[in-house]
């Protein structure tokens, strides 16, 4: 296909108790008295028992009490330290189980994922604009500077051999026809399944490194055979890979008043791609960002369709 563009504890011891009186110097001449209190009579014997053995009771319940404070307050203070993490491993990129808002998009349903006509005017302000010509296959051939084609072309042999089972585009032109004198807007657009999510997540990974490579580069989208034709050079610049979507600019080298924004992204099994080119005499931030914005309006237009495929 010729294409006109290319994230310290206490121990408490109850055997061990202060003495009850302490030595009391003797008074003048007389004797001195025991250290303990003298033994009392033998009437009083069990009285003292029972004394002694209810003192035991009341200090043991006062010492399991005091433990068992200590113990919980130590709970609270030192939770029991979690089992040792594993070391950090390296995102696990297999996909996730798919809900009924992740299913697998089909075949059958990539043709209806395109926006309307109304939507394409809308998006490059131009009610000339239409469709010119669409297609179920990739490009027949690679470009000359094959490892930047994934920018220069929507359906490009960038595609070969990443595991695609379907793909479907579209050519727009203003005027709306297939190779027009003088082309004044031009939008491409493709949509391609996978078998998986994974699949279509590698080749943006794959796409996204390649890009980058392409950046700040002068690349040569003639087909690779075509050896007599001339060269179509395009200045790349701005690559952007960020929240999910590749983007870059590209510029005729030639013509520089001749852009295209050109954007990349993935949803579910599909990878989407939406290209908008334009022609304009006015500075490069003007003329780039119509541009910007019509791109992305057609890449959010067609990955809503896919979100809301259910």
């Amino acid at each position: 296909m010729s294409d006109p563009m290319r994230q310290s504890p206490y121990r408490y011891d109850p055997t061990r108790f202060p003495p009850t009186n302490e030595p009391i110097s003797p008074a003048p001449g007389g004797p001195v008295p025991p250290f303990w209190p003298p033994v009392p009579p033998p009437n009083g014997n069990r009285r003292l028992i029972r004394m002694l053995l209810g003192l035991v009771c009341v200090l043991t319940a006062i010492v399991v009490a005091l433990t068992v404070t200590v113990i919980r307050r130590e709970q609270d203070e030192h939770p029991p330290a979690s089992a040792p993490s594993s070391p950090a491993a390296s995102p696990d990129r297999t996909p996730a189980p798919l809900s009924a808002s992740g299913r697998l998009v089909p075949v059958a349903a990539l043709d209806g994922l395109f926006p309307d006509r109304g939507v394409v005017t809308s998006a490059v302000d131009d009610p000339a604009i239409d469709l010119v010509t669409h297609g179920e296959h990739i490009d027949p051939e690679d470009l000359a500077d094959a490892d930047c084609q994934g920018i220069a072309s929507v359906s490009s042999q960038a595609y070969a051999g990443s595991g695609w089972t379907a793909i479907r585009w579209q050519r727009w032109n203003s005027p709306a026809e297939p190779d027009p004198r003088f082309l004044m807007k031009h939008v491409s657009m493709s949509v391609t399944g996978y078998p998986h999510a994974a699949a279509a997540r590698t080749f943006y990974a794959n796409q996204s490194a390649a890009w980058q490579k392409c950046n700040i580069r002068i690349v040569n989208s003639r087909s690779a055979s075509a050896d007599e034709s001339a060269d179509q050079l395009w200045f790349i610049d701005n690559f952007t890979d960020s929240d999910g979507v590749l983007g870059a600019v590209m510029m005729d080298n030639v013509n520089p008043d001749w852009t295209c924004e050109t954007r990349l992204t993935v949803r579910r099994n599909v990878v989407v791609r939406a290209a908008v080119c334009a022609h304009t005499t006015a500075s490069t931030a003007a003329r780039t960002t119509p541009s910007l914005v019509a791109v992305h309006t057609l890449l959010d237009s067609i990955t809503a369709k896919i979100d809301a495929a259910g």
